[in-house]
């Protein structure tokens, strides 16, 4: 089945580099690093801007007709690539009658190197002609008239993006997806976010929006993770100021949950709350997992408390519909096995990071340093004579610290059969 809807959203693409990324990280399938290759590469190209945010979308349309801009007859895609189109016409599974109305949505079935063996053809060198022939296509779409862009840079949605990318780093390795993470970061904390509280949306040099439950919860999420990749602390504090906001002006102490507005908002007839999970997750489940994570990051109890009660209280539907909130399913499912508190402590902490990150491990908080640290979690936990130590923990015990991720990895795998 082939995808048929055109436009092109930020949120979309986000969530699907998380998706992507935690899919090669747990089957090493190469299709998978592809996918998230090429959507950070359409981001970066696309939906940047200078300053380091992401825009919201792209149309549908060009020229009054959905999808010209992205689909290809077999003549278009034979004089584009020239002497080698046959090769990447069954590469991109391209036909004569098409796929959507007699033209050619392009997508892959294999991978790069199954496809290079398919054909008994040398991996690399069919990866580099590859490479020729995707910006043979660019170069050819290039000269089409464009779809309109959305240029609004959106608080919540620029929040999943950073997810994305971080988890794209983590499971790849990429520096440069770190950096764009980075400046994405920056980019929220410069121009969106006045002391402690954000603007929802940033567009020619203005943000005039105060920010949604969606926003904060988003923003939190993205610079939490990014803390996590990178080990910048500034983030972390910046996630726990934004959570500490949120507790303030959109927490509802009668039903343990968060209202959609905050509290300083202009007067409303009725404050809602979003509860169920949609295209985007609902900004009451990305808060249980804030809570949840920064919660054992912080060693503040009363926040993993209060996520465990708000996911308590969603209890009965997450049993009973699912299908609706999948977000919440999967922290439901990360609290009914204990969840490892990683703490690396040495001049290797980044190498030993990275290394870790490589294993699909979702059921895990981490915190890195160099030296000692202030966090509760590398309190104590420090080197022995210039050796980099990890320490797993859980609820607050640690095993015997080691010097190895093979190591850790049998200590974790221990801890989860004896759950």
């Amino acid at each position: 089945m082939v995808c048929t809807h055109f436009e092109k959203m930020l949120y979309d693409n986000g969530q699907l580099l998380s998706l992507y990324a935690n899919a090669y990280a747990a089957t090493k399938d190469a299709l998978f690093q592809q996918v998230v290759e090429q959507t950070i590469g359409w981001a970066e190209r696309e939906m940047r801007s200078p300053e380091g945010g992401f825009y919201c979308a792209l149309d549908a349309d060009s020229e009054g007709e959905e999808g010209k801009f992205y689909v290809w007859t077999l003549e278009e895609l034979e004089a584009a690539l020239g002497a080698e189109a046959e090769l990447f016409i069954d590469y991109f599974n391209a036909t004569e009658g098409g796929n959507w109305e007699g033209k050619n949505i392009l997508f892959v079935r294999q991978s790069p190197d199954d496809f290079a063996r398919a054909y008994e053809l040398d991996p690399e060198e069919f990866k580099q002609a590859l490479q020729e022939a995707r910006q043979k296509l660019l170069h050819q779409r290039s000269t089409r008239v464009r779809p309109g862009l959305d240029d609004k840079v959106l608080a919540a949605w620029n929040g999943m993006m950073l997810s994305g990318l971080c988890d794209a780093y983590a499971a790849l390795g990429e520096a440069r997806y770190l950096e764009l993470a980075r400046q994405n970061a920056a980019f929220i904390e410069k121009h969106l976010l006045q002391g402690s509280r954000l603007r929802r949306n940033q567009k020619a040099g203005t943000a005039p929006s105060p920010a949604f439950l969606d926003d904060y919860a988003f923003v939190i999420g993205g610079w939490l993770r990014l803390y996590e990749v990178s080990f910048e602390e500034k983030w972390l504090q910046l996630a726990r100021r934004l959570c500490t906001y949120c507790l303030q002006e959109f927490w509802d102490e009668e039903e343990g949950l968060f209202f959609y507005t905050a509290s300083s908002s202009e007067g409303l007839i009725a404050r809602k709350k979003e509860l169920f999970d949609n295209v985007i997750p609902s900004s009451n489940s990305q808060m249980a997992h804030n809570l949840y994570r920064l919660g054992l990051l912080l060693e503040q109890e009363d926040w993993t408390s209060r996520a465990r009660d708000m996911v308590s209280r969603m209890e009965r539907l997450i049993l009973t519909e699912p299908q609706y909130l999948s977000h919440w399913a999967g922290l439901y499912l990360h609290m009914a096995y204990p969840t490892a508190e990683v703490a690396i402590s040495g001049p290797g902490y980044q190498q030993k990071a990275s290394e870790l990150h490589r294993y699909y491990l979702p059921n895990k908080v981490v915190a890195a340093a160099g030296q000692e640290s202030s966090l509760p979690l590398l309190q104590q936990r420090l080197p022995r004579e210039g050796t980099t130590l990890l320490y797993l923990c859980y609820n607050k015990a640690c095993q015997q610290p080691v010097a190895s991720v093979s190591e850790a990895l049998v200590q974790l795998k221990q801890a989860i059969n004896l759950a």
